[in-house]
Parts: C-alpha cells; structure tokens; sequence
C-alpha cells in the first residue's frame, strides 16, 4: 500500500490542473460572450442626448416643410380648420378646438395620419413645422407666430394664388337686387340676390364699391418708409387710396361672406372654393390672369413700401376730391365715373394677387392730353402734352410732378406716354418705365 500511494497523488494532482485549465477556458469563453452582448446591446440603445433630424433621403418627404398639397387628397379644409362664428369672419380655429385661441390645427388633427412621424425619435422634425423648440417640456410660447414656421418661404403664395373672377363677380353683382339686411350672431350680414332687378330699380352706380370704399385714415405725413416729401408734395391725403379687403385689417373674409356665408357657394367651410392650387387650375380649366409684374426699377422703388399703401406710381392721383374748382379754394369730384372707367382690365383679372393697380395713361388722355390742365403747385397747371414737351428737352432735365413722385418722374417716359400724345416712341435706356 505504501508503495502505491506516489503514483496516486500523481495522478490526483493531474487532474486538478486540467480542471484549472478547464475553468479557466469556460471563464474566458463566458467573459468574450458578456463583451458581445454589451456591445450589441450598446449599438442598439439611442444616445440620450439631444441630435438634429437627419436629412431626407432625396427620394423622401421632407416633414420638417409643411404643404397644403400634401393634405388635399382625401381631407378637406374643414377636418383641419373652421371659422367659429361670423361675427369675427377672419379668425381660422382648429377644427377640432375652435375656441382655441391659435389658428394653427390643434395636435389631434395630425395624431390622426401621423403617428409614426410624431414618435420617431425624441426631436420629431414634422414638430419643428409648428414648434420653435421640440421638447416633452415646451410651453404654448414655443409656437411660431405664423403658420407654417420659417420654413414656409412663399409656399402660402405658390399653393394658393388667390382665385377670384373679378368679371363673374362684376356681371352677377351688376344684376341684383336691392340688398337685403340680415342680423346672425351678431354680425349684420348684407344678403344678396342675384336675381334680375325689375325695370324701375336702379343697380348699384359702382359695383366695386362693394367691397372697396373710400381710406378714411387721414392724411400721411410724409416722408414714410420708402416715400419721400418734395416740396410741393408734403402729405398723401385721405382720398388718394380706396381700401382692399384684409390689406390693413382682418375684414377680407367679411366682404366675401356678405354673400358667401351659407347661401351662395363657395361657402365659409369650402375653402378649396378660392384658395386654390396649382393643379386645381389645370384640372378645372381655369387661368391665373394678373396685370404684368413690376419691372426691375419698379421693384426697387416699391422695396421699402408702406405695408399699408397700395404700390402706385401716380401716388398723386386721389380718386374723390381731386380737381381745383375754378376759384382755386375748394375741390370737385371730377373722378367719380366708375371704377371700370380708368380699371380697364380689371374685369380680366381672376386672382387677387395684384402687384399694383394697372391703369394705363390712356385711362388719363381723354381728359388730361390738352385740355384738363392738372395742378401742380400754386397757380401752376399742366397737362400731359406740357410735361411731355418738357421732358423732350434735355436742356432741361425736367421732373413730371404731375402725377408721379420724383423718384418715378425723373426716368424715362414709357411708350405708353408718347402714344397719347401722337409720337413715336424713342429708343429707350435702362432707366426708362417699361410698363406701367
């Protein structure tokens, strides 16, 4: 027994080793299977702190931009928007919230298509079209204060040129009866028919009048922006302007719903009526038609604009008192002849999108040529013929004053003018009105 017991610690000791081999092995075979695990696990977990949206893939939707055109197909304007009540026309409410005091559509509106855009990732790019800073803890002050936000660019006036047919409006109107008062909530609307009026009721002597009426602001002391004081031309006085629905004030939806309510279509939740978009032209037929655009020095001028003026060139034109009386101490209203008189294209126009008023000098001629002399300082009157000649002198470097500010006085006469007066049009230089 004695002699065994050598060779049997030899094999005991053996077998330790291997097993310390063995659980070594399973030790470093378990510790590069934690490693993977924790690294997979690691790539999939997002970082927690703040990343900017990625970009879109050129062939995807860029959320970040909101678009009209992209709701169009199976919503109407109503699911999103809503006008509460007629006593305040021009207040857009959220569909959903229209005693909310934001115009914007209200959170429920977009959770019903897009709830995937809306929880992918904790900075949402679809909520940067509404929202100044996406966070669980934004405030209702974190909202743009236009809807959609800076993004928007001109997209309002691209998706919705403003679709109004000046002409369908003037020969219907010209043909109603009597207007007849109505009391809704508040708000007297003026209801129209628009059947044929009988032989012995007089129409209305304006049909523009309507929806455009006298500025009754008072006169604007000048200089003002992008206007300047002369000498002779100090102020704009209080009749030189007629008003456009909306243009300073929230009442453009309210000359529109005196017939548009709920009686005449398109009615107050059919927006799609007049606010179209470009493929609504093409596929109902219809054509954008506008004056021509302003020329490059017409830009430039009206690049500092009043917001609350009409871009006019003949800002001393005034549409009610305008003409001396003979005795120089009061003024008759040689001008009130219909708008239609001197607007000769505004029966074409089929947009409300109008850069300026269009009204030829040939509007003027059959009054101003030779023989209505204007007045332009005390005791001083001209006509076109007058300041026509002298502009013809280069001697002179003459101003026309008669009509126009000096800044649009002292350029070239446009073709237009030497028309009216029976001459040719000279060749003109860059600085010349090409239309006006």
């Amino acid at each position: 027994m004695n002699k065994l017991t050598p060779l049997n610690r030899r094999v005991t000791r053996r077998e330790v080793i291997r097993a310390v081999i063995a659980a070594s092995a399973a030790a470093l075979f378990i510790w590069q299977g934690s490693l993977i695990v924790i690294e997979a696990q690691r790539r999939q977990t997002p970082r927690r702190r703040a990343v900017k949206a990625r970009a879109p893939s050129k062939t995807g939707r860029d959320y970040s931009v909101f678009k009209h055109e992209d709701h169009r197909k199976g919503l109407e304007c109503s699911s999103c928007h809503t006008i509460p009540s007629p006593a305040q026309p021009d207040r857009v409410a959220a569909a959903t919230r229209p005693n909310a005091v934001s115009s914007y559509p209200y959170h429920d509106s977009c959770f019903r298509c897009h709830r995937q855009e809306i929880y992918r990732g904790d900075r949402p790019a679809i909520c940067t079209v509404c929202h100044s800073r996406v966070s669980p803890r934004a405030t209702p002050r974190d909202v743009y204060s236009q809807f959609p936000g800076p993004k928007r660019g001109d997209i309002m006036a691209r998706e919705f040129p403003g679709y109004f047919p000046h002409g369908l409006h003037q020969t219907v109107m010209a043909l109603h009866r009597s207007p007849k008062s109505q009391v809704n909530a508040g708000l007297r609307l003026l209801r129209v028919s628009f059947n044929a009026r009988g032989r012995d009721e007089p129409g209305p002597r304006d049909i523009c009048a309507a929806c455009h009426f006298t500025d009754e602001r008072g006169p604007v002391v000048l200089p003002l922006l992008g206007i300047q004081s002369e000498e002779t031309f100090k102020k704009i006085e209080a009749d030189t302007f007629k008003t456009i629905p909306g243009y300073r004030e929230a009442n453009a939806h309210a000359s529109c719903f005196n017939c548009h309510w709920e009686a005449q279509k398109p009615t107050r939740d059919d927006c799609n009526g007049c606010h179209l978009a470009r493929s609504d032209y093409t596929a109902r037929a219809l054509h954008i038609i506008q004056p021509p655009a302003l020329s490059s020095n017409a830009m430039t001028w009206f690049k500092d604009w009043p917001i609350g003026l009409p871009k006019r060139f003949s800002l001393k034109f005034r549409h009610n008192t305008h003409t001396l009386s003979a005795d120089g101490k009061s003024e008759t209203n040689n001008h009130d002849v219909g708008c239609t008189t001197c607007h000769i294209n505004i029966a074409q126009m089929t947009t409300l999108n109008i850069p300026k008023a269009d009204v030829q000098i040939i509007s003027c001629a059959p009054c101003h040529t030779a023989t209505s002399a204007i007045p332009v300082s005390q005791g001083v009157r001209v006509t076109i013929f007058d300041e026509m000649a002298l502009k013809g002198d280069t001697s002179k470097n003459y101003t026309c004053v008669a009509c126009h500010t000096s800044v649009v006085g002292r350029q070239q006469p446009p073709c237009t003018h030497y028309s009216v007066i029976g001459e040719p049009c000279p060749k003109l230089g860059q600085s010349a009105i090409r239309q006006q």
